[in-house]
């Protein structure tokens, strides 16, 4: 299958421990996909209109900064990409413009 990554954002560690195992079960890279500005408590508060995860969900255009990027991402075959489902969707931070981030 050729050198494997799993990239992931995980906000309250539940996506984390789901791309640990797969990294761990396909002999894979792993990467965390970090923010610049990590999220609060109060930030995930999608009961709260003005957190930040639900401003950033409300404005298509949001993509919080991600603190590093993958060196050399040529060198792999296969990438997994984890997250979790916000609003019915992807977080901000993994929306189109995160293959820049490779």
């Amino acid at each position: 299958m050729g050198k494997i990554l799993v990239a992931y954002f995980s906000a309250s560690g539940v996506t984390k421990k789901v791309s640990e195992k797969l990294a761990k079960a396909t002999g894979a890279d792993l990467f965390e996909i970090v923010p610049e500005t990590p999220y609060t408590k109060e930030d995930l508060n999608w009961m709260d209109k003005k957190s930040r995860s639900s401003v950033e969900m409300n404005d298509r255009a949001s993509r919080p900064a991600i603190a590093s990027k993958v060196e050399d991402m040529a060198q792999y075959d296969v990438v997994f990409i984890g997250f979790p489902v916000w609003w019915y969707r992807e977080p901000s931070i993994i929306d189109p413009e995160f293959p820049t981030v490779f």
